[in-house]
């Protein structure tokens, strides 16, 4: 699945590419683009939280990535802050396909999968899941870019962070714009069916009113932040 991913994914700029695949009697081997810019969780390191036009800016990249995966019948499973790379120009690609996995229309998935913080309250659940999970992890990333934090309990305990998932609201700081406050809350809505971004929905909320979606999918709006550090 990760090696069909990667080459489908030359067909959406926000993906990270594959270019082979190969392997031999004890090990598989992907050859990948080299995405040079390290990962979101970096520049949280450094940061603690970033500015608001890059929150918009690699959310609404972030987007347009996942909308292609859906349009595929592809669930990613494991969106985190480590797995948005950032390229030389300052550009986002969605990587690690390893726990991706196709459906069909209307077949949900099971399996506890994911990193825990980033798993949606559907997941610990017994009546499956499908792509809407993705948004969750969308939800829970675009709130840490913005505050610097989880919108939940993010310790160690297992069993807190899984009940704080499924039984806490989310921890929104009021001092966020109103119209990112109210992103985050329709993209963390217990109730799959109600969250934000899975009917399509995502492109015509406020907080990405400035956004150019014709022109994000060609890749032709500059990013607001030049990295002075990449990865060699």
């Amino acid at each position: 699945m990760e090696s069909s991913i990667l080459r489908m994914a030359k067909e959406n700029p926000y993906l990270c590419q594959g270019f082979a695949a190969f392997q031999t009697p004890s090990h598989a081997f992907l050859v990948m683009e080299f995405v040079s810019g390290g990962c979101l969780w970096d520049q949280l390191v450094k940061n603690d939280h970033l500015e608001m036009s890059r929150v918009l800016f690699y959310s609404a990249e972030m987007a347009c990535g996942l909308e292609f995966l859906h349009s595929r019948n592809i669930t990613h499973r494991d969106l985190k802050l480590e797995n948005i790379l950032l390229d030389q120009q300052g550009h986002i690609k969605i990587s690690d396909f390893g726990l991706a996995v196709e459906t069909s229309f209307g077949e949900k998935i099971t399996g506890e999968t994911g990193t825990l913080g980033y798993m949606a309250p559907e997941i610990f659940q017994e009546e499956g899941y499908d792509s809407a999970v993705d948004w969750w992890s969308f939800g829970i990333i675009t709130c840490e870019m913005a505050t610097g934090r989880s919108p939940f309990f993010d310790g160690h305990d297992r069993e807190k962070v899984i009940t704080s998932t499924i039984c806490d609201e989310p921890e929104i700081p009021d001092w966020l714009s109103i119209d990112l406050q109210h992103l985050l809350q329709k993209l963390l809505m217990k109730d799959p069916h109600r969250r934000l971004g899975v009917y399509g929905d995502i492109r015509y909320h406020p907080f990405y009113s400035s956004i150019n979606w014709v022109e994000l999918e060609q890749k032709k709006i500059p990013p607001p932040f030049q990295l002075t550090e990449v990865s060699t």
